[in-house]
């Protein structure tokens, strides 16, 4: 019958125009998945687009495609988290490193610090006492930090400088009894004609701990009472240095932690284009950019606190810049992630270029 043929016709039109809007609408939603959101490493955790907020379990880091256009900061911009040393709670990077400077190494110079100085007494017995054997030898001065100084118009030594390895290679006791070895290791150099501190391994105590499955709340009883990086590096370099507070460079060299590492990556990427960023393309930051604080409150960035917070006699006020670059295949060896610190003492410049600015929207 002609109607109903007609019928049957604007029917099929129908179902066909409401499938294909179906898919198309379910090819939209997959488009967005994909522009909005990515997924990062475990350590990085969520925190929701425009504010803060507490999140437990997911990986999924959202960000929003008006932050991907402009080419901001995104992993850290407000949004990324990364759990504490106990990994129970989790703290924005950024804001991390900005309570660190605005309530650590700020109120110091006053003595009002949140963060206290802990007491290790003689710190020779303590470093023995936490199973940490020091090992020492001469080595020329390495040639990726005798070109950042040339390039930077620094002094150049031409002598020998003292490679230094702590090895935490022997059982040991704290407030909680007898433990076995960490094995952690932190291999440095330390160059007073340079007031240079340069580290190349970095394995804590409390990572080699933790690489055993450790729960998160019961590692602290199984390291070392001295197993932060910062005492370590503050005790050894003042063995070396004659005026412990001539420091200004802490550096770091061949970065794998798995929060730093992408961490950097994500700026190379939104600050080069890439991550093959060599010297003369490197990232510099102060700490009034959200870069420079997420830097400051990384798990890396924490040595340089705790030196500034505990040192601040010492030290005086410092106002740290941060660097970052990867000359990629140095050494046949792919990716080389390096950053270094600039202390730069009051009414003094900085050493290794322009600071960045904050990306135009």
């Amino acid at each position: 019958m002609p109607g109903h043929s007609s019928h049957l016709r604007s029917s099929s039109f129908l179902l066909i125009f409401l499938v294909t809007a179906l898919l198309l609408l379910v090819h939209a939603f997959g488009y967005a998945r994909r522009t909005d959101s990515h997924f990062l490493p475990t350590q990085l955790s969520f925190i929701v687009e425009n504010g803060i907020s507490n999140f437990n379990g997911s990986v999924a880091v959202p960000f929003g495609r008006q932050a991907q256009a402009a080419n901001s900061f995104s992993p850290i911009h407000h949004y990324t988290r990364v759990k504490r040393a106990l990994g129970e709670d989790r703290q924005c990077l950024v804001e991390k490193g900005k309570q660190y400077w605005e309530k650590g190494v700020l109120p110091a110079f006053d003595g009002k610090s949140e963060f206290p100085n802990p007491n290790f007494g003689n710190s020779e017995t303590v470093l023995e006492g936490s199973g940490w054997t020091s090992f020492e030898e001469l080595e020329p001065l390495p040639k990726w930090w005798k070109d950042t100084l040339k390039k930077a118009k620094g002094k150049v030594s031409k002598s020998d400088i003292r490679k230094i390895i702590l090895d935490q290679s022997h059982d040991f006791e704290n407030d909680f009894g007898a433990q076995t070895r960490t094995s952690a290791q932190y291999y440095g150099r330390y160059i007073p004609q340079n007031n240079a501190v340069l580290m190349y391994v970095v394995r804590s105590p409390r990572s080699k701990v933790a690489a055993r499955q450790v729960p998160q709340d019961e590692i602290f009883k199984q390291i070392p009472r001295m197993n932060q990086l910062s005492d370590l590096v503050w005790f050894t370099w003042s063995r070396v240095a004659e005026n412990p507070g001539s420091l200004r460079y802490y550096g770091l060299e061949g970065i794998t932690n798995a929060i730093v590492k992408p961490l950097m990556l994500e700026i190379f990427q939104a600050r080069r284009g890439t991550s093959d960023v060599p010297w003369d393309k490197r990232v510099t930051f102060d700490l009034s950019s959200d870069e420079g604080k997420a830097l400051f409150g990384s798990p890396l960035g924490v040595a340089v606190n705790w030196l500034l917070i505990h040192h601040a006699g010492v030290l005086g006020r410092r106002e740290p810049r941060v660097t970052i670059w990867n000359p990629k295949n140095t050494n046949n060896l792919g990716d080389n992630f390096c950053m270094i610190w600039d202390l730069i003492p009051k009414k003094k410049k900085g050493s290794f270029g322009k600071v960045e600015k904050e990306p135009k929207t």
